[in-house]
């Protein structure tokens, strides 16, 4: 860690997000644990995201502004960011979450007692201020072997039970490599992946991020037709590399992705859009995930 710099680097990514950014950085400089940077990583944003930031930077001076110069997408804005990060321990943060005050105490402290995990998540609670809301929360103890965290909660279900928002060691990011950009905003679970292969996996069982239900307008569009295909090649490769000879776990896996595009088919079919519906039965029935991205 460089001379004078902070135990922990929070690197904050965001995109036209004004909006509900200030909410989100108050709750980041709230935290009971002081000893951080704030790094705000713009990617290349057309609202006024620049001016509330400098707006923090003038008030806080361990808040840090940066701005892409060009629209890097997901994947690119976070290798940026973490590129410029002096800690020790980088936390990944999203635009738009609320923090609980103790996050960052919370997180170091799992991995300053479990010094084999590269990074450390916890339970979420999902909801708006003020109204109802519901846990994500999985059965984990603080410390689990990622070969046994991969087989348990990451082959066995679609999507990702890390929301993204994690502390990761510094060292363990740059022994893995960046994200890859090839896998899009999927390129979070297969870094996980990368990392689990490696590494422990720390877990706080207390909902220290709050999460605001995303718009599902548009959750049958292609683009997440390909984000699902992506997800389950991420963790088929998984399970290829956990359990080569494990046939039977594998055969389990197949017949579960395969149902889940006839799943989205059916889904599609109540919004009658038709190139989905032709997509995700040829998912469904060939077992092919290699379709072109949407962008």
């Amino acid at each position: 860690m460089p001379e004078g710099a902070p135990r922990i680097s929070v690197v904050l990514t965001t995109y036209n997000r004004a909006s509900v950014l200030a909410s989100t950085l108050d709750s980041v400089l709230s935290q009971t644990c002081a000893d951080f940077e704030l790094i705000v990583s713009d990617d290349c944003s057309p609202d006024h995201t620049e001016e509330l930031c400098r707006g923090y930077m003038r008030r806080d001076p361990r808040v840090r502004y940066r701005r892409n110069p060009r629209n890097l997408r997901m994947p690119g804005n976070l290798n940026a960011a973490i590129a410029e990060a002096r800690g020790e321990y980088v936390a990944n943060l999203h635009d738009g979450d609320i923090y609980r005050a103790d996050l960052l105490e919370k997180w170091s402290g799992a991995l300053d007692r479990h010094p084999n995990a590269a990074f450390v998540f916890n339970q979420y609670s999902v909801g708006d201020p003020g109204g109802p809301t519901r846990l994500h929360a999985l059965d984990l103890p603080e410390c689990i072997g990622g070969h046994e965290f991969l087989l348990r909660h990451f082959t066995t279900q679609w999507g990702s039970p890390v929301f993204g928002t994690v502390m990761a060691r510094k060292a363990c990011y740059d022994a893995v490599g960046p994200f890859d950009p090839k896998y899009s905003f999927n390129s979070d679970i297969e870094m996980w992946m990368r990392l689990a292969l490696r590494y422990d996996v720390a877990y706080v069982t207390e909902p220290l991020i709050q999460i605001s239900p995303r718009e599902k307008a548009h959750l049958m569009s292609n683009r997440y037709l390909w984000e699902c295909t992506v997800d389950i090649r991420v963790k088929r490769k998984a399970l290829e590399l956990l359990a080569p000879h494990d046939r039977a776990r594998r055969l389990r896996f197949e017949a579960r992705a395969r149902a889940h595009y006839a799943a989205l088919a059916l889904a599609a079919l109540r919004h009658a859009r038709w190139a989905d519906i032709r997509q995700a039965l040829f998912l469904a029935a060939s077992g092919r995930d290699e379709i072109p991205p949407p962008y």
